[in-house]
């Protein structure tokens, strides 16, 4: 080689020194994305942080069993709905999270695009194993995986018999969408609005109640059809 070239292949072999470790370093500060049958494994399997970065209302109307909520971003639709503050979002909430940087950690989302977001706050905090389950919770209930609704339980007046019942609409609906049958949940969902409006007529609910109770099964719940 002739060595007048010596000092620009020096050049570059030191350049290529700098800027390796960067990419190795962005290469390694990736989550990993799963299916949800590779999801639904590793919740089986345990040892897993389940993180669910949607709204409070979403969260409520159906989520994964033993998945912890923190919202990544509030979403002003539909209309009507609090706008969460600063403080009840991802970036501020960190401190409840695993103090394990190298906990396992599963994040999932609607559709999986706030769940990728979320995903590289985790990693940017130092967090290494995160794996973000693509596509959302909706491709996880149509594999026929069970969710769980809370949003009944939230109104604290109502009596206990009365959330037995409400529950047990609530739950054929989610059974209908684990098995697929869409358009029976639709159906169910209709019928769930007319139990409550009768509830309402009887008194067992009040018109805020029954109007909140509306509201997430045929906006949040139905959404997920």
């Amino acid at each position: 080689m002739d060595k007048q070239y010596l000092p620009y292949l020096a050049a570059i072999l030191f350049a290529f020194l700098i800027i390796a470790p960067g990419i190795a370093a962005a290469e390694e500060n990736k989550c990993t994305d799963v299916s949800v049958s590779d999801a639904k494994k590793m919740i089986e399997e345990g040892n897993v942080f389940i993180l669910d970065v949607r709204t409070p209302h979403e969260f409520d109307a159906a989520h994964i069993e033993g998945a912890v909520l923190i919202p990544i971003a509030s979403l002003k639709n539909p209309p009507g709905e609090p706008v969460l503050p600063p403080e009840d979002l991802l970036v501020n909430r960190m401190d409840e999270l695993p103090d394990d940087c190298d906990a396992n950690i599963l994040v999932y989302c609607k559709t999986g695009a706030r769940s990728t977001n979320a995903s590289k706050i985790l990693l940017n905090a130092g967090y290494t194993n995160v794996y973000n389950m693509q596509e959302g919770i909706k491709p996880w209930i149509d594999a026929g995986y069970s969710v769980e609704s809370s949003f009944v339980d939230k109104l604290e007046c109502v009596d206990k018999s009365t959330k037995t019942a409400l529950n047990a609409k609530i739950n054929n609906i989610l059974c209908h969408l684990e098995k697929g049958n869409d358009a029976k949940a639709i159906e169910k969902i209709g019928n769930f609005t007319s139990f409550v409006n009768e509830m309402e007529a009887e008194g067992r609910l009040d018109s805020c109640e029954a109007d909140y109770l509306i509201h997430e099964s045929t906006i949040h719940l139905k959404d997920l059809i």
